[in-house]
């Protein structure tokens, strides 16, 4: 039997809260992995946080709310820094987004009341696996930074499909939605095709021209043709297309003058 619980619970630690709901700071950084540098004090140091606690003080006083965004606590069992709901999310957001992400679903479930505590060993493996996401999210992200530091002319848009592909999967839901692609990009090897030659003179003609820029399309992750490894390679768009046709046509007649 599921019991419903009081407060909410991150990768297995209890966000505990004050009296006026103010979320404990200290709780959050040791579900993050408690990594000093990610320490509430660092962040409250930071200029772009006082400034983001003095507009969220503002916004209270205007909407007559009378309550202290930040408050601290010193000794006994629930001693640390509480703040405010959107601080606490704000905070996990400087550890990592995906943290946030975590968080934030955690808090909506929290105020919805659908959070429920699991008594025993069943508790225990839930706490393991949301251990083992946290870890598993966290090489994905590392994995993406070196991935872009590699490969640093990916698009946007292969940019976001990378990190959904990577996240989404770990996360269990959509944390980060795949990018509805606008305009059809060809291959090389598709453009060889339409115009009967080589994706090789496709790609010669390209460097030629100078046509690897976001005018005429973007870089991609592809399978290597030669390994299973996954290789930048430029999908052309409707304009390079057409460019195309022009210098193949110019190309083409050029040799015709050639032999008259």
């Amino acid at each position: 039997m599921m019991s419903k619980i009081s407060l909410p619970v991150v990768a297995g630690v209890k966000i505990i809260t004050d009296a006026e709901g103010r979320f404990n700071l200290n709780a959050l950084h040791q579900a993050s992995g408690a990594e000093k540098k990610n320490g509430p004090s660092y962040w409250f140091a930071l200029d772009g946080t006082k400034a983001l606690i003095q507009k969220l003080e503002q916004k209270l006083i205007d909407t007559e709310i009378p309550v202290s965004v930040v408050h601290s606590i010193k000794g006994g069992r629930n001693q640390g820094t509480y703040a405010h709901e959107l601080l606490a999310i704000s905070y996990a957001g400087w550890i990592s987004p995906i943290f946030q992400l975590q968080v934030n679903q955690t808090f909506i479930d929290y105020r919805r009341g659908n959070m429920a505590a699991v008594a025993g060993q069943e508790k225990k493996n839930d706490y393991l696996a949301e251990f083992r996401q946290t870890r598993a999210l966290k090489m994905a992200i590392s994995s993406v930074h070196e991935l872009f530091d590699m490969m640093p002319e990916l698009s946007q848009i292969s940019r976001q499909c990378v990190v959904a592909n990577l996240i989404n999967p770990i996360a269990g839901f959509e944390a980060i939605p795949l990018p509805v692609l606008a305009e059809k990009l060809y291959s090389a090897s598709e453009i060889g095709k339409l115009f009967d030659v080589s994706a090789n003179k496709i790609g010669r003609i390209a460097n030629d021209n100078n046509m690897k820029t976001e005018q005429y399309g973007e870089y991609h992750l592809d399978k290597s043709r030669h390994s299973d490894k996954q290789v930048q390679a430029f999908r052309y768009n409707n304009h390079a297309l057409n460019t195309f046709r022009h210098i193949l046509i110019a190309e083409q007649e050029a040799k015709e003058h050639a032999l008259v």
